[in-house]
């Protein structure tokens, strides 16, 4: 059993969700830096990531959770087929899409979403979408910078443990990072 979770957990339905939940939180990182340092595509490592999970939730949902000796281990496990899985589906399907592919319905789901969190609707949707501008265009640009951002600035990654994961120079991650950074400033008017 893992060092964090609780061993006095049954198999009953609020314990597999104490348990999941337990999991989750002890193990988003290390899966996410995971799933992106294998991704091209930043949105394809959160709809990995969302498989990765419900996989695992179903898993120990049927068949409990005592076996598992390490959580992480396992989901890294589940990690390499899920990704092996989603880039075998994307290389037989012909269209790609991208941040700037929304149709309005989405869009209503993501200024419904915002609105919950701020107070004025316009100033965050305009945040939202200047940031998705920004971030589809570095992904577009380079996707291994696309990484470095996605490493940094969501899953809180140090710039040292970026360049061991993605296996390049430190001086490398900042110079991309930095010159990104500016040449968005000016491309964007920020």
């Amino acid at each position: 059993m893992d060092s964090n979770i609780p061993e006095t957990l049954t198999n009953s339905p609020r314990d597999i969700n104490d348990y999941f939940n337990a999991v989750y939180a002890d193990t988003f990182q290390a899966v996410s830096r995971y799933v992106v340092s294998k991704c091209g595509n930043i949105l394809d490592s959160e709809d990995i990531l969302q498989n990765i999970y419900t996989r695992f939730f179903s898993r120990i949902n049927k068949k409990g959770y005592s076996d598992i000796e390490s959580s992480e281990a396992f989901l890294i496990n589940i990690a390499k087929f899920e990704c092996k899985n989603y880039f075998g589906a994307l290389k037989r399907r012909s269209k790609t899409s991208s941040f700037s592919d929304y149709s309005e319905e989405q869009m209503v789901e993501i200024e419904a979403e915002m609105s919950r969190h701020e107070k004025k609707l316009e100033d965050v949707l305009c945040n939202e979408l200047l940031a998705r501008q920004i971030f589809d265009d570095i992904t577009n640009d380079d996707p291994v910078t696309g990484k470095i951002f996605y490493m940094h600035f969501v899953l809180d990654m140090k710039l040292d443990e970026i360049a061991n994961e993605l296996e390049l120079n430190l001086s490398s991650v900042k110079n991309k990072l930095y010159r990104t950074i500016e040449r968005q400033k000016k491309k964007f008017n920020i």
